[in-house]
C-alpha cells in the first residue's frame, strides 16, 4: 500500500517505491477506493522520486486518472524528472486527464483550478519576461 496524505481536499500521494505493473495496479484500486471515501476534489501524484515510468505504468495512470475524472476528482502529476520526462517523450506516451506540475506548490495550485479558471488539467502559458 502506498500511504496517502489528505491536503486541502486532494490526496497527496509520495511515491517513493519503484512501481511495477502489480504495485501500480493496487495503487489504481487503492486510489479508486479513497477518493470515494476521502471525497477527495483531487489526486497529486509524486514522482519525483521514481527513476522509471515505463508505458504500462502511464497507461496505468491515464487510466486512473480518467476514472478518477469520472468520479468528480482531477488527477496532477508532479515532480517527473527530466529522463524520465525524455523517455515518455521518446516512446510518445499520452497521458489523458492528467495534469503536469513541476513541483508540488505547482500540483496544489492546479489541483485546486486557481491558475485554470476551475478547468482541470489545464495550465495556464508562463509569463514571458520581456526584456
Amino acid at each position: 500500500m502506498v500511504p496517502t496524505v489528505r491536503v486541502a481536499g486532494c490526496l497527496l500521494v509520495p511515491i517513493q517505491i519503484d512501481l511495477d505493473d502489480a504495485t501500480v495496479e493496487r495503487l489504481q484500486q487503492q486510489l479508486l477506493h479513497e477518493i470515494e471515501a476521502e471525497r477527495a476534489q483531487a489526486v497529486i501524484l509524486d514522482v519525483s522520486m521514481v527513476d522509471v515510468i515505463d508505458s504500462y505504468i502511464s497507461y496505468t495512470i491515464s487510466e486512473t486518472a480518467s476514472m478518477a475524472r469520472l468520479m468528480g476528482c482531477r488527477t496532477v502529476l508532479c515532480g517527473i524528472r527530466p529522463h524520465v520526462a525524455l523517455t515518455l517523450a521518446q516512446m510518445g506516451v499520452r497521458l489523458r486527464h492528467v495534469a503536469f506540475a513541476r513541483d508540488l506548490e505547482h500540483a496544489l495550485t492546479l489541483a485546486r483550478g486557481r491558475l485554470t479558471g476551475g478547468t482541470p488539467g489545464i495550465a495556464p502559458p508562463e509569463p514571458r519576461i520581456r526584456s
